[in-house]
Parts: C-alpha cells; sequence; structure tokens
C-alpha cells in the first residue's frame, strides 16, 4: 500500500498530496500548477523541477521558495 504524504508547494503554500514519493518524483501543485520535484524525503521537500536540457528564463535563475534565503 502506498503512503501518502502532504507538503507544501514552494510557490503558492498550497497542499500538494504525494502518493508513495521518491527522490527525484515530480509533481504538480493542483493550486498554482507548478511543476514540483521531491528533493527530501524526511522531511518531505519539494523543489522546481527544471529540464535539465532547458536553460532557465532569466526571472527563473534566481527564483528561490518563499521561507529561504
Amino acid at each position: 500500500m502506498e503512503t501518502l504524504e502532504v507538503t507544501k508547494c514552494p510557490v503558492c503554500d498550497g497542499l500538494v498530496e504525494v502518493a508513495g514519493p521518491w527522490v527525484g518524483l515530480e509533481v504538480e501543485c493542483p493550486d498554482c500548477s507548478e511543476v514540483l520535484r521531491v528533493v527530501s524525503l524526511h522531511p518531505l521537500r519539494l523543489y522546481y523541477a527544471f529540464d535539465p536540457e532547458e536553460e532557465p528564463l532569466p526571472e527563473e535563475e534566481h527564483r528561490v521558495p518563499r521561507g529561504e534565503p
């Protein structure tokens, strides 16, 4: 049985449910539709999911989630 974990979206602070999370899993925030990647399991943390083949736009290069320096 898969576990269901819940964490906050780093973009909009909305709740994101993740079924059976693993590092590298990509999920979409149901509130803001940002694609996020699981970067930590304990605690569960999400961060922006950038395509490694794609150059980030200039305004995306310095994106930092709220509450982080």
